[in-house]
């Protein structure tokens, strides 16, 4: 049988959602998933201003996280829907799918 870089693709994935390599488990509404989660900085969405300047201004200081998972183990929520992850909810920012992963940008408020 002959193999399409789509088999390459997912072999891949699997590599890097292996808990022993780079993904943990985390909750993810509900459910126990492998997963990478990066703190994300706010800087490149804010134009102009230095991030903590305006977040002063604003009375407002948020955290962001970016989320990986792949395609087969979740699904892409819509933006400004609220998700939960590890117990505590996020507001969805931003959404892609690219090559079996979904990449999910949220937001929560600082407390």
């Amino acid at each position: 049988m002959k193999r399409m870089f789509k088999d390459f693709a997912t072999e891949d994935l699997n590599v890097f959602f292996n808990l022993n390599e780079m993904a943990d488990m985390h909750e993810l509404d509900g459910a126990e998933l492998p997963i990478l989660v990066v703190t994300t900085k706010a800087d490149d969405k804010l134009s102009g201003m230095p991030r903590d300047q305006i977040y002063a201004s604003q009375e407002v200081y948020k955290t962001y996280r970016t989320i990986y998972v792949k395609t087969s183990d979740f699904f892409i929520p819509k933006i400004d829907s609220v998700i939960t992850l590890d117990g505590k909810e996020y507001y969805v920012e931003e959404t892609s799918d690219e090559s079996g992963v979904i990449k999910i940008v949220v937001s929560a408020n600082e407390s």
